[in-house]
């Protein structure tokens, strides 16, 4: 183990800060609880934030640890805000005693501005509001998975697959983006 990877363990361990390792058994989340030149001991977390057990991973199988990085800054997120991230989800209003197309989800979402993920038909998924919405196309206001902006896209109506109106994925984004918002005042 070189010193450049001592110090960046002994750092998130001092600060009690995920790490992920990617190693030759895979990728693992976790807080570093003890490490010397041999073994590096983790309490693991899932990508979704929840504890998962203690692990211990021989430092000469690690090919790469990442510290506070976006994708790692992210899962923390995911850990302390679990009442927003994992709560019940919301189904739009309305929705339920009516025949649905893929345009009527749509509106609604643009209607109550409702963060949604669109599946494509081209596998360019997108984060994003609804800003218009016309027979044939969407305007789209696109955000990244850590909730940054991401300019707009103009999508075929065809083009979409499916809607997820709320899961894990959209309440985290929502979360990050109203944080964001909060801060710049």
């Amino acid at each position: 183990m070189g010193a450049l990877l001592t110090d960046m363990l002994q750092r998130a361990q001092r600060s009690r800060r995920v790490v992920s390792i990617q190693s030759s058994g895979g990728t693992f989340l976790g807080y570093v609880l003890n490490h010397n030149p041999e073994l590096v001991v983790l309490r693991t977390i899932t990508r979704q934030g929840l504890l998962t057990g203690v692990r211990t991973l021989s430092l000469s199988n690690v090919s790469q640890v990442h510290f506070y990085d976006k994708y790692v800054r992210l899962i923390e997120f995911k850990e302390h805000n679990p009442e927003v991230v994992y709560a019940r989800p919301a189904a739009p209003d309305g929705l339920d005693n009516q025949y649905l197309t893929v345009a009527s989800v749509l509106q609604r979402a643009s209607e109550v501005r409702q963060l949604v993920q669109l599946e494509t038909h081209a596998d360019s998924d997108l984060y994003g509001y609804i800003e218009r919405i016309t027979e044939d196309e969407l305007l789209v206001e696109v955000y990244t998975q850590y909730g940054e902006p991401d300019g707009h896209t103009v999508l075929d109506l065809d083009n979409v697959r499916s809607v997820i109106w709320s899961d894990e994925d959209t309440r985290t984004i929502e979360l990050l983006i109203k944080q964001r918002g909060t801060e710049a005042k």
